[in-house]
């Protein structure tokens, strides 16, 4: 059996330290477990595709997490794929080159008994960036390179959101025409298991013969009314030939936030738009994060 964690959405900020303390609880609990890797699927940052500094803090926020540790881009970290939620911080080559700088490669491939997985940049999806179609081209050759593996896509954004062939367009999943897309290449290949966060919502079920797995936040809980769980924590995931056993992780004292209290109910539209509240770091942590930055 091979364990694998699981984080989302913990939306870190040196300036807007509203989930800090929920990080602290997430990192020191996933550190007594040990797991071959540790993904973080996205919205690392509050204010990432405009901000050096927002990055540079969640990188160096990651470290010492168990295993390898394998982080992909939100919309809160690179922009958001047009239309997007926020036409002032729709995904660019300028944002996707401070995710490079500060995080490292935004797809990636990791081997596990008998499973391949496979992380990929939702955002690029229906693009129209060059990196879309790199990242394609990418996906086709580790997918024809996986023949005999049981396949894992791991992804920010949900592929849908109740069923493959919805239409109406929305901020919460894929766009039909690169979900199409996507599907018929993932058809080709032994597809088991892809997962998502974004929605802040924990969510597992099978659809047409694969299985999705929505990860919740750690930062603030799901607001979307889906009949799901929208409390905070991490998952993990035990991979066991064809056994996919899965638990969620909710430290004591993780605190559930309310977004639109912490918005005071309209008056902030974003996060990134509020007066400054840095976090607690405690002098041991500034000390780590100081050291991490060397």
């Amino acid at each position: 059996m091979t364990r694998i964690i699981i984080l989302s959405d913990p939306h870190l900020s040196p300036t807007h330290g509203f989930f800090w303390e929920n990080w602290l609880l997430v990192r020191d609990a996933a550190a007594r477990i040990e797991a071959a890797c540790t993904i973080v699927n996205g919205d690392l940052c509050i204010d990432g595709p405009d901000s050096d500094a927002e990055m540079e803090f969640a990188a160096q926020a990651l470290r010492g997490l168990p295993g390898t540790v394998l982080p992909l881009p939100g919309n809160h970290d690179v922009g958001d794929e047009p239309p997007g939620q926020d036409v002032r911080q729709l995904i660019d080559e300028s944002r996707l080159a401070r995710w490079d700088r500060f995080i490292g490669a935004d797809r990636w491939r990791h081997d596990l008994d008998g499973w391949t997985l496979l992380g990929v940049n939702a955002q690029l999806f229906g693009s129209g960036l060059a990196r879309e179609t790199e990242q394609t081209d990418w996906l086709d050759a580790a997918l024809a390179d996986s023949r005999g593996q049981r396949i894992a896509l791991i992804l920010h954004k949900p592929l849908f959101i109740e069923q493959a062939d919805e239409a109406d367009p929305t901020i919460g999943s894929m766009g039909l025409a690169p979900r199409r897309d996507l599907m018929r290449r993932l058809a080709g290949a032994d597809t088991r298991l892809i997962v998502s966060g974004h929605l802040h919502t924990h969510r597992d079920r099978v659809v047409e013969g694969i299985r999705h797995l929505w990860v919740p936040s750690c930062a603030f809980a799901g607001s979307h009314g889906y009949p799901d769980d929208p409390a905070c924590g991490f998952l993990t995931l035990d991979l066991d030939g064809d056994a996919v056993t899965t638990a969620a992780i909710r430290p004591q004292g993780l605190v559930s936030h309310d977004l639109a209290a912490i918005k005071q109910h309209g008056r902030y539209k974003f996060l990134r738009e509020m007066p400054p509240c840095p976090p607690e770091l405690g002098s041991a942590t500034q000390l780590a994060l100081e050291q991490a930055s060397r």
